[in-house]
């Protein structure tokens, strides 16, 4: 089985494309219900937050039961640097009495690049290194290869761990409501993996344990979430073509 986490598609296509490869099953990391995971081999397929591991993918590797003896393997998407995430993991993993066997970080589009600016023009052909990815990765997982040359530690994520640094991550980061855009349609709850957005009397309202993952900035037909207080253009919104709105949802 292999285990994900997407917001904006581009881990869950990923996932998709190595599933069917290796004949294998997928599931949402947000959908699972048994704590106790099976199989000879265990994907790991999500983004980099923070050039680490999401706190909720964190959380699932810590509340769940890993098979004894399983290859477990990961693939990381990311805008560009990984930082510390396989490194991370390993030690996630070590804690439940099992390793990471091999990793590979697969540098695609970052959905954060709309915090920054407007009329992004995202190059989808950064999608296309998808295939090779999934070839070395099936090619990996059936010959049981190990590959730890990834698991580095990163000066960027541990600042990012620091006070100031989820301060400024939270600041840069920060999603909130235009209540005279919003319908409330309800597609940014349905989207929000952390069921941290409920809809209001007059529109939705954003709880306090935000992810910061976007996929509310992105998913929202009426661009009612702002960044910063900025509302985001329609054509800046992001999503993997390859993926529909209705498998991102929660």
């Amino acid at each position: 089985m292999i285990y994900y986490f997407s917001t904006t598609g581009n881990s869950l296509a990923l996932a998709q494309k190595l599933a069917a490869a290796l004949g294998d099953g997928v599931c949402s990391v947000t959908r699972t219900k048994e704590k106790n995971l099976e199989g000879p081999a265990v994907g790991l397929v999500f983004p980099v937050y923070y050039g680490d591991v999401p706190a909720n993918v964190q959380e699932f590797v810590r509340s769940h039961a890993f098979p004894e003896d399983a290859y477990v393997y990961a693939l990381a998407t990311c805008g560009s640097t990984w930082g510390r995430t396989f490194r991370t993991l390993q030690q996630l993993l070590g804690e439940k009495g099992c390793r990471l066997a091999w990793s590979r970080a697969v540098p695609l589009i970052a959905n954060s690049t709309i915090c920054m600016k407007s009329h992004i023009g995202y190059d989808l052909k950064k999608l296309d290194k998808e295939d090779a990815v999934v070839r070395e990765a099936v090619e990996a997982v059936k010959n049981r290869k190990e590959d730890h040359s990834q698991e580095q530690d990163s000066l960027l994520a541990q600042f990012s761990a620091t006070w100031l640094g989820r301060k400024i991550g939270n600041w840069y980061l920060d999603v909130q409501v235009a209540p005279d855009r919003c319908v409330r349609c309800g597609e940014c709850v349905r989207l929000c993996p952390m069921d941290n957005i409920h809809l209001g009397e007059k529109s939705a309202v954003i709880g306090d344990h935000c992810l910061h993952c976007l996929a509310c900035l992105h998913g929202c037909p009426h661009q009612a979430i702002t960044v910063r207080g900025r509302v985001v253009l329609k054509e800046d919104q992001y999503r993997h073509p390859g993926v529909t709105v209705q498998e991102l949802e929660r």
